[in-house]
């Protein structure tokens, strides 16, 4: 007869595979670090596995580990759909949802309904979090992810917001100095088809590049510092009387907006209220 496991002990232990440290895990369980070992210790001495290949300091999975972690992660997946179906279950609006969207856009167009929205409802506990990686639903890292691209997989509930147009923008200083010849472009990432706007600049920078820039910020940054002309979206240059449009001034690209939530928790009202206020953020 097979013998049921402390489920205790594996929810720490997903935990740490997870966060990769015992501070982490400990940070993450809201526990002290002792805590996490002798959970792992327990594991092992249950299962009578060496989980972990310990190299002084340092924790890594074993080969018998990573097929333990395999086994159990349906496990953790399911309690993280039972604990999202009960808060379902409550009604009204209140209870945390976790918002997560790009920085820069989070910034400039999602932080004040999200405030409006926290004053009508004082019992919603809204947290936005700005983070360019799509979070993930299924592990409850986010209950919505704002993001620019539409995911094709996943028991997922997708939703447009609006769309965001780019167009090209230089400082006014840097355009009157330099001549046509001589401008260089701001990049988005170094590799040619990694981001939509960098495909869009590669089709008419002719590889005249100043330098790559990840973050829309720091794109900004180089272009307010007369470094030369990027395709910034227009939620970044409004009521900017420093920047001018170059060219034509017609959208360089349009990417769309998607609100991405798990199917389980579409229907929860507190969900559907705050999606109803990223769009109408979009209008």
């Amino acid at each position: 007869m097979v013998r049921c496991m402390d489920w205790e002990n594996i929810r720490f232990f997903i935990a740490l595979v997870e966060t990769g440290s015992t501070a982490s895990a400990a940070r993450e369980l809201g526990v002290e670090r002792t805590t996490v070992t002798r959970r792992i210790q327990a594991l092992e001495s249950e299962t009578g596995l060496a989980l972990f290949d310990r190299r002084g300091r340092q924790l890594a999975l074993s080969a018998a580990g990573r097929d333990f972690a395999d086994a159990t992660r349906p496990m953790m997946e399911a309690a993280h759909l039972a604990a999202r179906c009960a808060a379902g279950m409550r009604p009204g609006m209140s209870g945390r949802v976790t918002i997560s969207a790009p920085p820069a856009l989070a910034r400039a167009r999602l932080i004040g309904p999200l405030l409006s929205l926290g004053r009508e409802y004082p019992a919603l506990e809204l947290k936005l979090a700005g983070e360019i990686e799509f979070a993930s639903l299924l592990r409850g890292e986010a209950d919505i992810a704002v993001r620019l691209s539409r995911p094709q997989t996943g028991d997922l509930a997708v939703s447009k917001l609006g769309s965001i147009a780019f167009r090209l923008y230089a400082h006014r200083e840097y355009i009157a100095d330099t001549s046509e010849e001589d401008r260089r472009y701001i990049g988005q990432g170094d590799v040619r088809d990694a981001m939509p706007q960098q495909v869009a600049l590669n089709r008419i920078a002719d590889g005249k590049f100043a330098c790559y820039v990840d973050d829309v910020d720091l794109q900004m940054a180089a272009v307010m510092a007369r470094g030369g002309i990027a395709a910034l979206p227009d939620f970044l240059t409004a009521d900017n009387n420093e920047l001018t449009l170059v060219g034509s001034g017609e959208p360089l690209l349009v990417r769309e907006v998607w609100s991405v939530t798990h199917n389980s928790q579409r229907h929860q009202e507190r969900i559907r209220r705050t999606i109803d206020v990223l769009r109408m953020a979009f209008k």
